[in-house]
């Protein structure tokens, strides 16, 4: 589906275009912007960074009387469509080559690391990715904190070439110095390994024989089948317990399913006995997307039919924690109050019942992941329903919290000859 909204003389046309050639695997089309040129016939199709099915895309760009939110999705595109169309009005002659190299072409000082963070931030915001967005956000932070210390001045640059070897270590341990643990060390510097991994440059001062980012050490906490037992059994003490132990069980339930997936949840999702999604993590990260089916038990179907609420639409969510109306950052700072009601009920319920581990959101999921595998699951099974597209991760993922109780476990069948 295409809808003609502007074209330029002879050497080419631009149109936005749902690309329904291949389904997504949430039902979902890609929205691009296809241009094409007569001389020689040739197109191609270039991400706006959205998805939409058919009646979303009439309801944007079809309608006479767009509401506002479709019509600010309109505005959102044309934006983009007219810009694309500006740079190839700059042209002389239109080539693909010519246009992308204007296009893309940064406006700043592509050695400024502070710029090529700025760029990936605005990015991240028109994807609306707006985790991600924050995740450059505070390490950008940090490290503009960590220069005003050593500069005794506010940073105005920091230069591709400053960044060495020597100057990773020593961010590391300003950071740790500020009490931040080595897992906060390694999320700052993912991001910036990223950066680099962006740009041509021949200084490049991490992997092999460079600055190896630390792994935090915290190990992966999950429960087992008698503390289970206990939070499934017991009664809390007031209704906020009792709504996280429902969340809590949901998410253990659902093939640990996070909450972030959970409150993503849209009455599409629900097919009769089973959920069917896409993780919100990857769904726009990966070409080849995992969908994850999930039977629904006795307690799934309680907390849909008890805290869930429907208007009949489709594309509503399940939980009304999150709604249609809402920008990115609002869902994101939603879901982070959401999660952490949650963690702090479950966490004073399970202190009632003697669990004395800190049972979180996080819990739930491991907790899950270790009964599958106890249970006799392969890891190909715990990979699907976890969403792990690659089979390493879950091997790293279940390394990290089967602990020596497991070990012993172990150990002690292979004298059980019984």
């Amino acid at each position: 589906m295409e809808k003609k909204l502007a074209k330029s003389g002879k050497q080419f046309e631009m149109t936005i275009y749902l690309d329904t050639r291949r389904t997504k695997a949430d039902g979902y089309y890609p929205l691009k912007i296809k241009v094409y040129t007569p001389m020689p016939k040739k197109r191609k199709y270039y991400s706006v960074g959205m998805d939409m099915d058919e009646k979303t895309y009439e309801k944007v760009f079809l309608s006479v009387k767009p509401r506002k939110a479709e019509k600010e999705l309109r505005i959102q595109v044309e934006s983009l469509l007219h810009k694309y169309m500006e740079v190839a009005n700059k042209l002389d002659n239109f080539t693909f080559e010519s246009f992308e190299n204007l296009l893309f072409k940064p406006e700043g000082n592509v050695k400024d690391v502070f710029f090529l963070y700025q760029q990936k931030i605005k990015a991240l915001e028109l994807e609306k990715r707006e985790a991600t967005k924050h995740t450059y956000e505070a390490s950008l932070k940090a490290i503009k904190k960590f220069l005003k210390a050593n500069r005794k001045r506010e940073p105005k640059h920091l230069f591709v070439q400053e960044i060495t070897v020597e100057w990773l270590k020593n961010f590391e341990k300003w950071m740790l110095e500020k009490g931040n643990t080595k897992t906060s060390v390694g999320y700052y510097l993912r991001t910036l390994r990223h950066i680099f991994n962006t740009i041509k440059t021949d200084h490049y001062p991490f992997g092999k024989n460079g600055y190896v980012i630390p792994k935090g050490t915290n190990k992966k906490k999950a429960l087992d089948k008698h503390h289970l037992k206990l939070l499934f059994e017991g009664k809390p003490e007031n209704q906020f317990q009792q709504r996280a132990k429902d969340f809590w069980f949901f998410s253990y339930l659902c093939k640990g399913m996070n909450m972030k997936d959970i409150l993503y949840l849209k009455w599409k999702n629900v097919n009769g006995d089973f959920l069917e999604f896409v993780r919100e993590k990857t769904k726009d990260t990966t070409d080849d997307q995992i969908a994850i089916r999930v039977p629904l038990m006795e307690h799934s179907k309680k907390v849909i039919k008890l805290y869930g609420v429907t208007s009949g639409d489709r594309e509503e969510y399940v939980f009304p924690i999150l709604h249609k109306e809402m920008t990115e950052g609002e869902k994101l700072k939603a879901k982070q109050n959401f999660t952490r009601l949650v963690n702090q009920h479950m966490k004073r319920y399970a202190e009632k019942l003697g669990i004395k581990d800190n049972v979180s959101t996080y819990t739930a999921r491991h907790s899950f992941a270790t009964m599958a595998i106890r249970n006799n699951a392969s890891i190909e099974y715990v990979g699907e329903s976890l969403g792990h597209a690659d089979i390493k991760t879950t091997k790293a993922y279940i390394k990290s919290f089967l602990d020596d109780e497991s070990d012993r476990e172990m150990m002690g069948k292979l004298v059980d000859f019984g």
